[in-house]
């Protein structure tokens, strides 16, 4: 074997860790010293080339591959990564009954329930004979839920979906008062986050109950009368 210039073989090299830096991930750490050896070398040559043996070309070649390679333990860091990545970049919005790929379980669970991109942890409740809202807001206890809370006009819009999806007019929610002039309360007492327009007069006399329609806008109720539908929430 007549003699071979260094930097050919170093640039072979470096070309070959090149190749296995893509599909392996080599670490930082491992490059810079497949790279120090090669400088190594380099440096150990006065004329700037060597007469090489086969046996000390594949002596350095194994040298500078074993220094490079990834371990298991390194490409097992690198596959969970990726698939960390994949899994946290599409969270879509898709049907109320499509439930979002996530890194844990959904909370989601109760029998009947799905869980909304935008309501979130929702059940469509249509019975037969029909309830008045306090009865609503017992049969969604009965699930460890309650009437689903509309907090802004984004939710607004998605529920009025959910309705016409559903085939449904209207949905017992959310929000009572005491009289005309009392403030609209969540179940909890505390000030409604988000009020829609109301259908007809909104200062109707009397305890009322909120009614939210298909059309996007909010009708005032005696908690008297009964309902076909309502939305509960966990």
């Amino acid at each position: 074997m007549g003699p071979l210039r260094l930097k050919y073989i170093v640039f072979i090299l470096l070309s070959t860790n090149q190749m296995i830096v893509t599909s392996a991930a080599v670490s930082k750490e491992r490059m810079l010293l497949a790279t120090g050896i090669a400088a190594g070398a380099l440096l150990a040559s006065q004329s700037g080339y060597y007469t090489f043996s086969p046996e000390a070309i594949a002596l350095l070649t194994s040298l500078i591959l074993v220094t490079v390679l990834p371990s298991a333990d390194q490409r097992t860091i690198s596959q969970v990564s990726t698939t960390n990545t994949v899994t946290n970049g599409d969270e879509g919005v898709g049907p109320r009954d499509v439930f979002i790929a996530t890194e844990t379980p959904s909370t989601c669970t109760t029998s009947g329930y799905a869980l909304h991109p935008v309501l979130g942890c929702i059940r469509y409740y249509t019975v037969n004979p029909k309830l008045t809202p306090p009865q609503w807001k017992a049969k969604c206890a009965e699930d460890g839920g309650k009437l689903i809370l509309i907090n802004s006009e984004k939710e607004n819009q998605e529920l009025v979906k959910l309705l016409e999806q559903n085939g449904g007019s209207d949905s017992v929610i959310q929000g009572s008062r005491k009289t005309s002039s009392s403030p609209w309360l969540t179940d909890a007492g505390a000030p409604l986050p988000y009020t829609a327009d109301f259908l007809g007069l909104s200062n109707v006399s009397g305890a009322l109950n909120i009614l939210a329609s298909s059309s996007g806008k909010w009708v005032n109720v005696d908690p008297s009368n009964t309902f076909s539908t309502a939305v509960c929430e966990i």
